[in-house]
């Protein structure tokens, strides 16, 4: 078996799944959809942004676990039906992930989620379809690219957090 790391995103109706392989060891995440919407409709937090943080964060998560390293570069598409606070639709098109100056392999490089924006659009079923237009055209889309840099949050114990807080405070 190869020791080239590789990740794999799949989404469905109800779930996005993350994992991440490097030879015989394998790291697996998945962010259960109908838990995670009803939350951010019923705390009024914004869908995608919030979807899009949780979705870097399982990534960061579930590769350092099989490839421990400081800082994740994450590279990719975001295309939406509109504006991101009003979007419906999503898609993140993932160009490049490292793990320091490792590259891992990308398999199943595209997450796509649609009627994200309300839970009647939700609850239709309407979720993981690809943008186009029926004319096959891709009009209405705004594609953004990011590029982010995501440091390993450094562990430390609760006395050593207090302690820092203390400080912090008495300055």
């Amino acid at each position: 078996m190869s020791s080239e790391p590789i990740l794999v995103i799949k989404d469905n109706d109800s779930t996005i799944g993350i994992r991440a392989r490097v030879g015989e060891e394998f790291s697996e995440h998945e962010i259960q959809l109908n838990v995670m919407l009803a939350y951010y409709w019923d705390n009024d937090l914004p869908v995608i942004e919030s979807l899009i943080d949780l979705f870097e964060s399982a990534v960061k998560r579930t590769i350092n676990e099989v490839l421990p390293h400081e800082n994740l570069l994450l590279k990719y598409d975001l295309i939406t039906d509109d504006e991101i606070e009003k979007a419906s639709r999503f898609e993140i098109h993932l160009i490049e992930v490292k793990a320091d100056d490792t590259s891992l392999r990308l398999d199943g490089k595209i997450l796509a989620l649609k009627g994200i924006s309300s839970k009647e659009e939700y609850s239709q079923g309407i979720l993981g379809l690809k943008f186009k237009k029926e004319d096959g055209s891709n009009e209405g889309k705004i594609v953004k690219s990011v590029e982010k840099n995501i440091p390993t949050e450094k562990k430390i114990s609760f006395k050593e957090f207090a302690r820092e807080q203390r400080l912090k405070n008495s300055k």
